[in-house]
């Protein structure tokens, strides 16, 4: 099979600069976005079990090679960045197009398109059914396994198992698995892949659907709450959690 991984570099750290109501990025730590790489074991297992190609394709500045470039660890066959100040501002939507016509050009025949359900530094969730609807194919969100062309979803609480016919794109769960594990067979050539740098000289997509101008969205105001010291977060049992805290204060 020929797979496919949309991943994003994010910031370490989110932080929003109030003027420009854009998240700050110079001179904070880059990483592969975490959802993106619960899908990146994902498709791992998939060419696993049916052979085939791993290729990831990101849209980015240039400095982010060196963050793709980890992917190759992580057992991909291919890394392609989409590069170019032209791309810069997009909202979802301008991305998506980008991301589409990336694949269609430096990919062409995949079968299956994948990725995290929302990136750290938008969450969203809204990409992956406009990068469907981009390329023609079923979308499947919340994506918890795939079976060979049985995948298995979340909905709410309860899970649902649809028949799927490839090509499609599937947007994976955050609790699907614990993330990539590295391929150790691919260390051994990871320093001699490069990660393939395209820019729209090479692409040649609609100036008029990327970036700024593209973008169908805009931020008209943004707010950033700061956590208070003492305050706690709650990540499981929260229903537990709230009962004795009110019990706790003589609420009930």
């Amino acid at each position: 099979m020929n797979i496919v991984v949309t991943v994003k570099v994010v910031p370490e750290k989110i932080k929003f600069n109030k003027e420009t109501k854009r998240i700050e990025r110079e001179g904070i730590k880059s990483i592969l976005n975490p959802p993106d790489l619960v899908a990146a074991e994902l498709a791992r297992k998939i060419k696993i079990r049916n052979g085939g190609t791993l290729t990831a394709i990101s849209m980015a500045p240039p400095s982010a090679k060196e963050t793709l470039k980890e992917l190759f660890k992580y057992g991909f066959d291919r890394v392609v960045l989409l590069s170019d100040r032209l791309f810069g501002g997009a909202d979802t939507i301008a991305t998506a197009y980008v991301l589409s016509e990336g694949i269609k050009k430096f990919i062409r025949n995949f079968d299956v398109v994948v990725q995290g359900d929302y990136s750290l530094d938008g969450a969203t969730g809204q990409l992956g059914g406009e990068l469907a609807a981009l390329l023609d194919v079923p979308y499947f969100s919340h994506v918890l396994k795939v079976n060979d062309d049985i995948v298995t979803r979340v909905a709410e609480s309860e899970k649902e198992e649809f028949g799927v016919k490839f090509p499609a794109l599937l947007s994976i769960e955050p609790n699907a698995n614990k993330g990539v594990s590295t391929d150790l067979f691919s260390l051994l050539s990871e320093e001699e892949r490069k990660v393939e740098i395209y820019s729209n000289e090479e692409l040649k997509a609609d100036q008029n659907r990327c970036g700024l101008t593209g973008s169908k969205t805009s931020v008209l105001s943004l707010v950033q709450n700061d956590v208070n010291e003492g305050t706690n977060l709650i990540r499981e049992d929260a229903g537990k959690a709230i009962v004795e805290f009110l019990s706790k204060v003589g609420v009930v």
